[in-house]
């Protein structure tokens, strides 16, 4: 067998929520028997609902910082003005922020109250608001990604969101015109997130899409294109929600002794009282829905944080339970985008997400796959990590990783012995 040459265009389908229980239930036979002929890699992904920038830089988020909140040093500091502002109520300033976001364009935390987003950086490394992908992807918080490697070629990385439209979204890409081409299908993982309960529908979108992956593989076969298939995470049908912060409100303990973050499935803790830690601690371990990580060992999932602004305590949910009301949650946008938004449609009778990811990477929800069609291939080992994704890409297209990268290639060149 003649060693393969590195390729030279790529188009990787990122296709978040695509979950592998689901592919060996026959519910993608187009996946199915990707799997089973082309050389494929498994990893699991960090317990958090963003991994992209770790992705796409080759490093982890104590490196890159991406890791949602973080708590400012300046965080007890208002002005007079802002005090005036803390007394309105919650509701009203929250609904303002996003009146505002939908005439000018994203706020960060629009659902986050004016007083409690001045004690947040909130750091998630999102494209779906980017007014210039391609400058945004040149360099993630200064570190380099595939399209910084290029030499000068064409890139692109597009993000796509919408189910009925993925007809005219296969129109306009793999055109042959790049060297590299990301496609975010972010459709399956929001149509699951609020459709999920309705198991009939979903195995029509299921189909729809993995008609898609066909169309879409058969173009690149046409214009001379490697095709590679990429997932982070799958997903966990949602079982039964927790009222984390209401839970907590019943406890003695005075609201100015902790700061509190929730996320669907993870709830970050900053103590500012031992009094207030050890309270919230010993309630929180009594409960069998929920697992308690101290930041220091986080380090298990490869994140080495050095100190406690991005949280004390970290409180996940497990596979089934999401956290609700939870800080993304406002009634009024929840309604707009009900309205908005189709594959949210059934938000407005259901509004918290009826299937989840973000828990902790030992569970099936979080594991990950990357699938190359190609001949002259072999995966490097069984199972790799999300760090080892750019340099894949980059090793596939000849070109060697930054480095800052940590990862290493996941597929290797067969040749002759």
């Amino acid at each position: 067998m003649r060693a393969a040459r590195p390729l030279e265009r790529l188009l990787v389908c990122y296709l978040p929520a695509l979950d592998l229980r689901q592919v060996a239930e026959g519910a993608f036979p187009y996946v199915a028997g990707l799997l089973e002929r082309a050389p494929s890699v498994r990893f699991r992904a960090q317990p958090t609902t963003d991994q992209l920038a770790t992705m796409l830089t080759g490093t982890w988020p104590h490196e890159h910082g991406f890791w949602g909140p973080r708590l400012k040093a300046e965080w007890r500091d208002r002005t007079p003005a802002e005090s005036l502002l803390d007394r309105l109520p919650d509701l009203l300033t929250t609904s303002v922020q996003g009146a505002w976001h939908l005439l000018n364009g994203p706020i960060d935390l629009a659902t986050i109250a004016p007083r409690r987003r001045r004690r947040f950086e909130w750091l998630r490394f999102n494209l779906k608001h980017a007014t210039d992908t391609a400058k945004t992807m040149r360099s993630i918080n200064g570190l380099a990604t595939p399209f910084t490697l290029l030499d000068g070629q064409p890139g692109r990385y597009v993000y796509h969101d919408d189910y009925w439209d993925l007809d005219r979204l296969l129109a306009r890409i793999a055109s042959g015109d790049q060297v590299l081409e990301i496609v975010d299908v972010h459709c399956l993982d929001h149509l699951q997130h609020w459709r999920m309960a309705d198991r009939p529908g979903m195995a029509g979108f299921y189909r729809g899409i993995d008609r898609f992956l066909v169309a879409l593989h058969a173009k690149c076969q046409q214009r001379g294109i490697a095709f590679l298939l990429l997932s982070d995470h799958g997903i966990e049908p949602i079982e039964r929600t927790i009222d984390l912060a209401g839970d907590l409100r019943a406890l003695p303990v005075p609201p100015g002794d902790y700061d509190l973050f929730v996320e669907n499935t993870k709830a970050t803790f900053w103590f500012h009282d031992d009094a207030a830690r050890a309270a919230i601690v010993g309630h929180l371990a009594e409960r069998a829905d929920c697992d308690l990580l101290g930041y220091r060992e986080l380090a298990r999932y490869e994140l080495s944080f050095a100190d406690s602004r991005y949280g004390d305590v970290y409180c996940y949910a497990r596979p089934g339970v999401t956290f609700f009301p939870n800080d993304f949650h406002q009634p009024l946008a929840s309604l707009i985008m009900t309205l908005t938004d189709r594959q949210q449609r059934k938000r407005l009778r259901t509004p918290w997400h009826q299937a989840d990811h973000g828990y902790l990477s030992e569970h099936a929800s979080e594991i990950g796959v990357m699938a190359l069609a190609e001949d002259g291939y072999a995966a490097a080992a069984g199972e790799v990590a999300l760090i080892d994704i750019a340099p894949t890409l980059l090793a596939l297209l000849g070109r060697a990783p930054a480095p800052t990268m940590r990862g290493r290639p996941a597929f290797r060149r067969e040749g002759p012995a």
